[in-house]
């Protein structure tokens, strides 16, 4: 069986931005887009976005690289559309 983790705990975890070193916290993150394609990002960060996201229920999610830089472009993700977390299935 494999773990699991609750969203609103996935929430707390993924708002937590920068480390005790003050390094950009990095993550890996499964979610499903508007269109129902299934996106997996196995290193990604969290980032803002134009808009409340605790308002509007949406995160900021952009890939980097092994080294931390970003790259490609911000997706806005609805809470509602993570299915993984750091390898863990999201239960509501």
């Amino acid at each position: 069986m494999s773990h699991v983790i609750r969203r609103n705990l996935m929430l707390k975890d993924l708002d937590v931005r920068l480390d005790a070193a003050g390094k950009v916290r990095v993550c890996s993150v499964a979610f499903i887009l508007k269109n129902g394609q299934r996106v997996f990002f196995p290193r990604a960060i969290a980032t803002g976005l134009r808009m409340n996201v605790k308002e509007q229920r949406m995160r900021g999610i952009q890939p980097v690289d092994d080294k931390g830089n970003p790259e490609g472009h911000i997706y806005p993700v609805g809470i509602d559309n993570f299915v993984e977390y750091n390898g863990m299935e999201i239960l509501l």
